[in-house]
Order: C-alpha cells, then sequence, then structure tokens
C-alpha cells in the first residue's frame, strides 16, 4: 500500500517545520520546499497526492504557482495557506 504523498510549500521555517513534523507523525510522507519556483518544480515533477501551499512566497506567489501547476497537473489537490487577514484573501 502506497503512503500518501504531502509536499508543503511554506518559507516560514517553524511553520514548515511544524507541518513536516505533524503529518510524519500522522504516518504521511512529505517534501517541502520554501521558495515558489522550488516548490512548482517539486509539484509537477514528483508523485504528490496534495500539496500545501503558502500564498505569500519569496520568487513567486502562491497564486501564480496554483495557475501555473493547474496548466499540468489539472486534478492535484492544494490548500492554500495564508496569513492573511482580510475576509477577501481566506476566501
Amino acid at each position: 500500500m502506497r503512503t500518501t504523498t504531502i509536499l508543503i510549500v511554506e518559507d516560514d521555517h517553524s511553520i514548515r517545520q511544524g507541518l513536516i513534523d505533524a503529518l510524519d507523525f500522522a504516518g504521511y510522507e512529505t517534501h517541502a520546499h520554501h521558495s515558489g519556483p522550488e516548490g512548482l518544480a517539486a509539484a509537477i515533477e514528483l508523485p504528490v497526492d496534495l500539496v500545501l501551499l503558502d500564498v505569500m512566497l519569496p520568487g513567486m506567489d502562491g497564486f501564480t504557482i496554483l495557475k501555473k501547476l493547474r496548466e499540468t497537473r489539472p486534478t492535484l489537490p492544494v490548500i492554500m495557506l495564508t496569513a492573511r487577514s482580510e475576509e477577501i484573501d481566506r476566501i
């Protein structure tokens, strides 16, 4: 049985490490990257089942990554993470 693999694209080290630790503990395989371009490349190339994607990243923001990712992997589930507090940003 194949383990579910989750890609974490988050530039904040403590948040990224917390997600890695929690998901590893829960039995998921994780891959993590801290910049937009690295995260996009990993999401396209790696056999991941889910992407946890920060909105504000160095090199390329999460919305741009999502748009480009949809061109090659349109059905890959993505959960956007944000520290933005405005309701419109959360929706």
